[in-house]
């Protein structure tokens, strides 16, 4: 066979040099000389499309099946071999992408040449990226960033979603059947289903049923689970870099290729969402998908549209998944859930941006009767009960299921609380049972407000929760519903601090909660130990996040409500009090001598953790994700900071203006931070402003105590900012991480 000559321009003869020669125009020139309609492989069976903007330089297979650079240049010519780091070798079953692959930070263009580009069968095996500087980049930092940014507990196999809601045996089958068939079906013309219903009416069941079956399948791409009260889940910012890590954790090529996007632009995090999943996850899909040989999962599921707590950030979502994952017709399959709010609404409107045949459309409460299938679930349930009881005889009629049934009115939420309200050992069954059906006798169903059944139902438990309190805590008279809805509050914070922590900071006493609290509201919520940043931490998980709504709407609870300004006041009172009571001046101020090790132990042994947090969630509680946003200090907080006084001030102040700094493992929104950074710039934000206002008026000599120590703390804060003349220990047992995260 005649052999094809070619003569062809590189731009390099070894990575060194590669842009000394584009710069001045000046190159050698190669001759590779292949047989026609010849392919240069790895091995047989295994071809790997060659993309030609590599290093420059021609590749040949050498005898050993390596393939080396060959090289012609002032007459002469010269076999180089390649330059590989044998640990950053890919395996044959993922090269392909990475041969076929441009690197991010070189974007090709149509006006841009290769090498081959009118060849055809080129390929090449054991084939590694370098770059001009003759470094294999693996993106392995900006890589680690990513993770950094991803909301772990909104995987639907995370540990906080421990035990989450799933359909049923048996249920909901025509309509799984209905959502998986359009995600298999790869030739339909939407690209997005969205599927909306009442609370309670099983969203989340449904997405957790189908993320598990499409795990299981292998066709899973990523899951994002929102979650109001989960400050990392309850916003869009973690959302992009969760779907681009669950996506680069199954690919390897997509690994690098993200990783090397966030090295070359490290503020891609704070970039739009459209520019997030384009950069992030469209480019380097597109890149990789390019030699036709990979198959990559195309499964998204997100679920909760609805708990994402800025209404901006749902909209600017929905516009990003048009934008991006739609207009560009990406080969995924998106699965969004959501309750019938406004932006979603809009979104779905006639004339608007996901109007017609752009979505498949799922509308829960209107298009699909779960009627049967709640049935087939209380009275499963209430078999399982008697079985439990070790009971002969059947223990509930046809009746009292059907009770449940009509009350429920297709929501599976007033269904699961009833059952779980049922099941609490703390009382029988039978009474239990009787006590639901006591509530429904009389009302006849309200049809403008759905959630009635279900109000009284929290009704039911949160009053009968209270009587019990009531009746073993005779001498301290504490209001049962505020402390609940205190402990409730700090979860929402997300300190991340264990329960029995929150017990001494309430000043409750160690096991408290466990003890007294939660013990008749365990049909409503529950605790769990996600093990979430390095420690096995006790915190409290709400069922649904209808309890919460319904505490917080006085025209729902009714009698039950408690004005969110008294669990702040309760709260700030509490870490004050802590402060004043449970360490002495000279205990805050001591350690600065101790080695790093010394100052550990100390560290542990006078429990200075709580004091970070009794002092910090005094200026968080006015964060703006806090369920205090956009309010200020009321009265109530004002006069606890004047009693407060200046010898509690001072105490503050040692604190800040330590001489040794430590860095903390939590809570996760001061990691590789200092606390002490944290409160100054809560406090100059949202507690200084009004404290020094108030205290000019009220307490004179106060005011010019705070003034000094404000002007202390900003300038420690400096230092901290830019770790002047500080000497740091790392508390977390982690890396020191001396990067400040971006306040939220």
């Amino acid at each position: 066979m005649r052999p094809l000559t070619l003569l062809l321009t590189v731009y390099t003869l070894n990575p060194g040099m590669c842009l000394w020669f584009w710069r001045r125009k000046k190159w050698p020139q190669i001759t590779v000389e292949l047989p026609e309609e010849s392919s240069i492989t790895k091995n047989p069976g295994s071809p790997i499309p060659l993309s030609t903007r590599a290093s420059g330089s021609a590749i040949e297979v050498c005898p050993s099946g390596q393939p080396s650079l060959r090289t012609q240049a002032l007459g002469s010519t010269q076999t180089l071999a390649p330059r590989v780091d044998s640990a950053s070798q890919v395996s044959q079953d993922r090269a392909s992408s990475v041969a076929s692959s441009n690197p991010p930070h070189l974007s090709p263009t149509p006006q841009e040449q290769g090498f081959f580009n009118n060849a055809r069968n080129v390929s090449v095996g054991h084939f590694s990226y370098i770059n001009a500087e003759g470094q294999l980049r693996q993106g392995s930092t900006g890589w680690e960033q990513l993770v950094k940014e991803t909301s772990v507990n909104a995987l639907h196999n995370s540990a906080a979603r421990f035990d989450p809601p799933k359909c049923d045996e048996d249920t909901r089958v025509e309509l799984i059947r209905e959502i998986t068939t359009w995600i298999e079906d790869r030739n339909s013309p939407t690209q997005l289903l969205c599927m909306t219903g009442a609370a309670g009416s099983g969203k989340s069941a449904l997405q957790q049923t189908i993320a598990e079956d499409c795990e299981a399948k292998g066709i899973l791409a990523a899951s994002f689970f929102f979650n109001v009260g989960d400050t990392t889940r309850n916003n869009v910012s973690g959302l992009i870099p969760t779907i681009a890590y669950q996506l680069g954790k199954r690919n390897d090529a997509l690994r690098r290729m993200m990783g090397i996007v966030v090295e070359d632009d490290t503020l891609i995090f704070k970039q739009t969402l459209k520019t997030q999943i384009e950069r992030l996850i469209l480019d380097p899909v597109a890149r990789l998908l390019s030699a036709k040989s990979v198959g990559l999962p195309y499964a998204i599921l997100i679920d909760g549209l609805d708990e994402c707590n800025e209404v901006d950030g749902q909209r600017e979502l929905l516009h990003a998944i048009h934008d991006s994952f739609l207009q560009r017709q990406s080969p995924f399959r998106i699965i969004l859930t959501s309750r019938p709010e406004q932006a979603i609404l809009r979104a779905l409107a006639p004339g608007e941006l996901l109007c017609g045949g752009k979505v498949y459309l799922i509308r829960l409460s209107d298009d699909y009767d779960a009627t049967s299938d709640i049935r087939l679930t209380v009275r499963r349930n209430l078999e399982r009960i008697g079985r439990q009881q070790r009971w002969q005889h059947a223990w509930f009629t046809e009746e009292d299921v059907e009770s449940i049934v009509k009350a429920a009115s297709g929501q599976y939420i007033y269904a699961a609380t009833a059952i779980r309200y049922i099941s609490e050992p703390r009382r029988l069954p039978v009474e239990s049972l009787q006590a639901i059906r006591s509530i429904q006798s009389g009302k006849p169903h309200d049809g403008n407000n759905p959630l009635a059944p279900l109000d009284s139902l929290y009704t039911l438990i949160l009053t009968a929760a209270r009587e019990a309190y009531e009746g073993i805590d005779t001498n301290m008279k504490r209001d049962f519903l505020l402390i609940l809805r205190v402990y409730l509050t700090i979860n929402t914070i997300n300190l991340n601090l264990d329960i029995n922590r929150q017990d001494r900071l309430l000043g409750l006493g160690e096991g408290a909660f466990e003890s007294s609290i939660s013990c008749d509201v365990r049909s409503l919520l529950t605790t769990h130990s996600p093990g979430s940043h390095g420690a096995e931490t006790t915190q409290i998980k709400v069922y649904h996040r209808s309890f919460l709504d319904f505490l917080n709407a006085p025209e729902r609870a009714g009698a039950l409500y408690i004005p969110k300004i008294q669990c702040a006041e309760y709260i700030t009172e509490s870490c004050l009090r802590r402060i004043d009571d449970d360490y002495t001046l000279g205990e805050i101020r001591d350690g600065s001598t101790l080695s790093d090790d010394q100052f550990k132990l100390r560290y542990k042994a006078k429990n200075l953790d709580l004091l970070d947090c009794a002092i910090l969630l005094c200026a968080v509680l006015w964060r703006k994700d806090s369920p205090f946003a956009g309010d200020a200090p009321k009265d109530g907080v004002v006069n606890t900071f004047l009693q407060f006084g200046a010898s509690g001030f001072e105490k503050i102040n040692a604190w800040v203006t330590h001489p040794v700094m430590h860095f903390v493992g939590a809570p996760p929104w001061i990691e590789n931070t200092y606390p002490q950074y944290e409160f100054v710039e809560r406090w100059e934000r949202c507690m200084e402003p009004v404290l020094a206002k108030e205290f000019e008026k009220r307490e004179p000599d106060l005011a010019k105590i705070l003034k000094k120590y404000s002007r202390e703390w900003a300038a420690r804060k400096a230092d901290m900012s830019g770790h002047k003349n500080l000497r740091a220990v790392d508390i977390s047992g982690r890396s020191s991480g001396k990067r400040r995260r971006d306040r939220p």
